[in-house]
């Protein structure tokens, strides 16, 4: 298959938001609140219909219900029409119309949707379902027991490290290997109708200065194989006609959403 495709359309959803200091997100950083998003992307492709990655939080409406103290702590603000499943209604859809999951890491900011995608086909990094039943010690409370169940309930295919996976063989959307903020990290990158290539980062970078200065965070599971990745990230960056996204980025988030959530 000729490797000259491209998506049909991108939503990035309206996403929850959370509240953390900037010390999480880059080691040496601190004393500075900052917003990040935890949002979830539908794709859609002409031929092959709809896919998401990641599934963002759970609990709309009430996420102290779901995620008790840490609720307060990280500051989530996840009103109840940001559900994903509303929000795909919203769209025209349904969550049994996406076929598709890639799942970026099984932190829980990005695994409260999985409940909603029981038998899909899902893509995740190799290593990664071990790794959150049996974290390090210091990352247990970034796992979410019901999110594992839900996630067992998905058809997996595992994408090894060091491999980037083209989902439908025409080059429109390929799963990046990216390890090292967990063993199974992944990120995106999608070709739009325009021809230019958009990279969806992942948790592997969570400002863009992860990348600028590729250095990681505090909690990554490798720091070693963090700082392969952002070099990854940052060779992609400087590829013409492409653009890096990383997913929590407040401003990369205002950039790509500048119209509204449906971005191509």
């Amino acid at each position: 298959m000729a490797s000259s495709g491209t998506i049909k359309h991108l939503w990035a959803l309206d996403a929850p938001m959370l509240k953390v200091d900037k010390s999480i997100m880059i080691l040496g950083a601190g004393g500075e609140l900052v917003s990040l998003p935890s949002p979830s992307f539908l794709i859609e492709h002409a031929e092959h219909g709809l896919l998401i990655f990641d599934t963002g939080l759970a609990g709309a409406g009430d996420p102290a219900s779901t995620y008790g103290p840490l609720a307060e702590l990280f500051m989530i603000d996840f009103p109840a029409e940001r559900a994903l499943d509303r929000q795909l209604e919203s769209l025209g859809f349904s969550t049994a119309d996406v076929e598709r999951v890639v799942i970026s890491h099984l932190h829980f900011d990005h695994t409260g949707g999985l409940e909603h995608f029981a038998g899909a086909q899902g893509y995740i990094g190799s290593g990664e379902l071990r790794y959150a039943r049996t974290p390090d010690n210091h990352v247990t409370g970034f796992f979410r027991q019901e999110d594992l169940d839900a996630a067992d309930r998905i058809d997996w295919c595992e994408v090894p490290a060091g491999y980037d996976h083209d989902v439908f063989g025409d080059g429109s959307v390929v799963v990046l290997s990216l390890p090292g903020h967990t063993p199974g990290s992944l990120g995106l990158k999608l070709r739009l109708p325009d021809g230019s290539t958009l990279v969806l980062s992942g948790d592997v970078a969570h400002i863009q200065d992860n990348i600028s200065c590729c250095v990681g965070m505090p909690a990554d599971s490798d720091t070693v194989g963090a700082i392969e990745s952002l070099k990854k990230l940052k060779l992609l960056r400087s590829q013409p006609n492409t653009t890096v996204v990383v997913n929590h980025d407040i401003d990369d988030w205002n950039r790509l959403r500048a119209n509204g959530r449906q971005v191509v």
